[in-house]
């Protein structure tokens, strides 16, 4: 489904070329430039108390739910927000260097059902929130509610937990928990009569079966629970990058509507980094001259439910997901833009040259980032501080020439306003 996918960040491809191939492993970035700065030993390190460098503010959600079918959705990033995962223990990654981002799935707007749309045993989960820990930790946690999910895929989670796993409770609530050593991972089940949901660990170190910090997080979850379902939580930079706006402000249910034809289930999925990203020039990329490149990365996937469902049933699946990285300053992001759209000017690309398009979109280049044979180009632009990549996903979006055109240009002129005094 999107929300799986790997975001296509210019950063990230641009953080060491000798190292592509690791980044195209873990980050599923595919071109580079320059050199990302190393985090200090401590970077990341954290308690209850704020990590160090971070910068994403979180703000836990109030007010009247959203809905779907009828149905009041809880927000898992504010069943679980980020004091109660670090009080539980988990230190969250805050480094210079590329990294995973933080991902939430949430209701931001009420949401009809489609029948025609639900998966069978493999759904998404109506709400979703994804923290990186440090040390290459990965806090998950999903709240599945129906009309959304399928009652057959409740029951294949607790046949899967159950195979080897422990039950118990967690405040009034029916749990199931599994262990897998050779993996690092715990996985609890929380179960209520008209929903559950999942938390998962991948950890640092082996899997024991009682760890402290995943029984504080179940018991931290299971209590808030017991409360009514809220709007969502929302997210905000401050200091040095107070400009950057939520990026579903920026890419909105709207822009998806006016070019796919057809509207969002409600659910958007956002991205943020936690702390800013450093990466300086280096001969092997072709950026020597560049400045030092400060920023941080957002997203915003607008889709239907088909799509979040991975494209199961007769109903087609959209998807679209703009991707911006947000500067300190328009130079720093007119250098980035030159890397990843400028021809013939001796940037090394490991998949090839940028494409041209027929059109421009905001105050700097526009063009297709090669991603190599047999495989979608991103398109790619600036707009005041930021450059913005635009993947629009199943290819049946983007048909023939015209139809792929005005998709990119409808929604990148729509995202470069926005960003434009920004």
């Amino acid at each position: 489904m999107p929300y799986q996918r790997c975001a296509l960040t210019p950063g990230r491809r641009r953080a060491a070329l000798l190292a592509v191939f690791t980044v195209m492993i873990a980050g599923c970035s595919t071109s580079v430039r320059g050199t990302a700065v190393p985090a200090p030993p401590d970077a990341g390190r954290t308690s209850a108390a704020e990590p160090p460098g971070m910068v994403l503010r979180q703000q836990p959600g109030t007010g009247p739910a959203k809905t779907f079918g009828g149905t009041a959705i809880f927000d898992a990033c504010t069943v679980l927000p980020f004091d109660v995962v670090r009080a539980s223990g988990i230190e969250l990654e805050t480094s210079e260097g590329p990294g995973p981002f933080m991902k939430t799935a949430h209701m931001t707007a009420d949401g009809q059902d489609d029948p025609n749309s639900r998966g069978s045993v493999a759904d998404a989960g109506i709400s979703r929130c994804e923290y990186p820990g440090s040390h290459g930790e990965a806090l998950t946690f999903t709240i599945y509610q129906a009309p959304f999910d399928s009652p057959n895929s409740r029951e294949e989670h607790e046949k899967s937990l159950r195979q080897g796993g422990r039950e118990g409770q967690a405040a009034g609530f029916r749990t199931l928990s599994a262990t897998t050593t050779e993996l690092h991972t715990w996985t609890t089940g929380i179960f209520a009569d008209n929903f559950y949901a999942i938390l998962h660990l991948n950890a640092r170190d082996p899997a024991q079966p009682e760890n402290p910090r995943l029984v504080r997080l179940v018991e931290s979850a299971a209590e808030r629970l017991h409360a009514a379902p809220t709007g969502p939580a929302t997210y905000s930079y401050d200091g040095e990058f107070a400009h950057v706006p939520p990026p579903c402000e920026v890419f909105t249910s709207t822009d998806f509507q006016q070019a796919i034809g057809s509207s969002t289930d409600g659910r958007t999925v956002e991205q943020y980094d936690l702390a800013k990203k450093h990466i300086t020039a280096d001969a092997m990329s072709g950026t020597t001259g560049h400045t030092e490149h400060f920023y941080v990365t957002t997203g915003c996937t607008q889709e239907n439910q088909a799509a979040a469902n991975s494209g199961v049933g007769p109903t087609p699946a959209q998807s679209i997901t703009v991707t911006m990285e947000n500067y300190l300053t328009s130079q720093m992001a007119a250098e980035a833009n030159d890397y990843d759209c400028a021809i013939g000017k001796g940037y090394r690309h490991p998949v090839g040259e940028p494409k041209p398009v027929p059109f421009t979109s905001g105050d700097g280049l526009t063009c297709l980032i090669n991603m190599g044979s047999g495989r979608q180009s991103p398109l790619a632009f600036k707009s005041g501080r930021s450059t913005v990549e635009l993947n629009v996903f199943y290819a049946r979006n983007l048909k023939d020439d015209a139809t792929a055109i005005r998709v990119y240009s409808g929604i990148a002129n729509a995202v470069a306003a926005r960003l434009a005094d920004r």
